[in-house]
């Protein structure tokens, strides 16, 4: 005789709903005892059938899910494009590009480094600051703009406009992609990837011709 077989993903599907089904028809017993209970001691409420009980938890059931989808839909309304459904649920919606205005105060911020530098440089012959805790140098320009004032990344032994390397940059905090600061001037935006692969290029560069 010819026999069927469900494959592994129905299979386990079937599970599920008749582990679905069986716990509801429980809650329904459990919810009969409750209010049978309660009923001896309040006379005027009616006591309840198991086809009744397993009634009013599909009635309340249906209740619940239609006062849940209008939470959904006030959530949505509220903070549109911000939530995606994912299956039966929904996740925050990654953000796809930076805030504008947060774009604009990181680059604000790298430009007052630069300024600052420059204006340094010009007082000592070309000269960038030896390091980050130079005396010379106000402290405050190499403090990024996010809420732990996480210090720049900086490469000592640059001059200005010599060349076009790179002379401080975003660190870590400010996610995969980067402002920099070059000693020509420049600022450009990079991906952490590109920065890594520049970086160890100038370095090799540096090694080569054996300056400090």
């Amino acid at each position: 005789m010819p026999s069927f077989r469900l494959t592994d993903v129905a299979a386990a599907r079937l599970d599920v709903v008749s582990f679905f089904l069986m716990a509801y028809l429980a809650l329904t017993l459990v919810f009969k005892w409750i209010w049978n209970g309660v009923a001896k001691d309040f006379p005027k409420l009616p006591r309840l059938t198991y086809p009744r009980a397993l009634g009013m938890m599909v009635v309340c059931g249906m209740f619940l899910y239609v006062i849940l989808t209008m939470i959904a839909g006030a959530r949505e309304l509220m903070t549109p494009g911000a939530w995606r459904q994912t299956g039966i649920t929904y996740t925050v919606e990654p953000e796809k590009q930076a805030k504008p205005w947060l774009d604009s105060a990181r680059q604000q911020a790298m430009e007052r480094l630069r300024q600052g530098l420059f204006e340094y440089a010009k007082k000592h012959n070309g000269e960038f600051p030896p390091h980050t805790e130079a005396l010379d140098f106000p402290r405050e320009l190499w403090r990024g703009i996010d809420p732990d004032r996480t210090t720049y990344g900086y490469y000592p032994g640059r001059r200005a406009e010599e060349g076009n390397f790179i002379v401080a940059f975003e660190p870590y905090v400010y996610g995969s992609r980067r402002y920099v600061l070059l000693s020509s001037g420049e600022i450009i935006n990079l991906p952490l990837h590109e920065l890594s692969e520049r970086a160890k290029k100038e370095m090799e560069q540096v090694i080569a011709s054996g300056r400090p």
